[in-house]
């Protein structure tokens, strides 16, 4: 009988870290129907934030803010003022995610006794990733209910399109990624320029899009000053990109720029957290 593997089943959520909790989810629910899935407080050092996960489209995004000065949840916010943070997924075995890392040259060297841990980003191409072998009971994925929609959101969102990260060298990122995950480069175009996702990763039920860090260009770009890699960005998908620019304008939501098939938006309309809205799932996504 085969033992325990590294294998990554899924993104278990996305992760922002916020000033205002509240604020973020407000203004997420309203825009693009975020649901709270359920709420906490953790003050221990490794974690020090009050929030919890929450559901767009298709996929959880952990809403964090920190509650514990120091912490790195607090160092982050202090640093950036916030926003999309990293990535967490959902492994088959945590000890063998361990061993895979480790025989990678990536250690895990924050691991909890809840059933998760972390790597360093200084492995990882600059990305944040946490490696958990479990879920909430409240992810809808374990068969849980869906919270209904408090109210109607100003865009219909069908899917959490993926997960965008800026690093030096997208192409040679998404190789050594797509190694430590166990997944594959869905996609690579060595002439995106910077603003457009050069490649992808396959994140099980999501991509994780690569884009090629432009500190120069970034607050034209995000509407933030991004000077190192981190992942940055939240994708999500409409049926209708018209349809979601006419009420964005309606709404006075200010989008800072469009691409084909993309509108990136102000962040300071979103809570913080930095979103593009997309027509399409990106090539190669694992749900196409």
């Amino acid at each position: 009988m085969a033992g325990p593997r590294h294998h990554t089943k899924a993104m278990f959520h996305s992760t922002a870290m916020v000033p205002d909790y509240d604020q973020s989810v407000a203004r997420l629910a309203a825009l693009v129907g975020l649901r709270v899935l359920e709420y906490g407080e953790q003050p221990e050092p490794e974690v020090g934030r009050r929030g919890g996960m929450t559901w767009i489209g298709d996929g959880s995004l952990e809403i964090g803010q920190p509650i514990a000065p120091g912490a790195p949840p607090d160092r982050f916010v202090q640093r950036t003022g916030g926003g999309m943070q990293g990535v967490a997924l959902w492994v088959e075995d945590l000890a063998a995610t361990a061993r895979h890392l480790e025989a990678n040259a990536s250690a895990m060297p924050v691991r909890l006794p809840q059933g998760f841990g972390f790597s360093s980003p200084r492995t990882t191409c600059g990305i944040q990733l946490e490696w958990s072998e479990l879920s909430v009971p409240e992810d809808p994925r374990r068969g849980a209910t869906l919270p209904p929609l408090e109210r109607a959101p100003l865009l219909d969102v069908t899917h959490h399109a993926f997960v965008g990260a800026l690093v030096d060298e997208p192409l040679e990122a998404a190789h050594r990624l797509a190694a430590l995950t166990g997944t594959e480069t869905t996609f690579a175009r060595a002439d995106a320029p910077p603003g457009e996702p050069a490649a992808g990763v396959s994140l099980g039920d999501c991509t994780l899009a690569l884009y090629r860090l432009a500190s120069e260009a970034s607050e034209e770009l995000w509407g933030r000053r991004h000077d190192r890699p981190r992942v940055s960005l939240l994708g999500v998908c409409v049926p209708d990109l018209g349809a979601a620019r006419a009420a964005l304008a309606d709404a006075g939501v200010r989008v800072l720029r469009e691409t084909p098939g993309t509108l990136v938006l102000d962040p300071a309309a979103t809570g913080d957290v930095e979103l593009a809205v997309d027509e399409a799932l990106l090539p190669g996504d694992p749900r196409a």
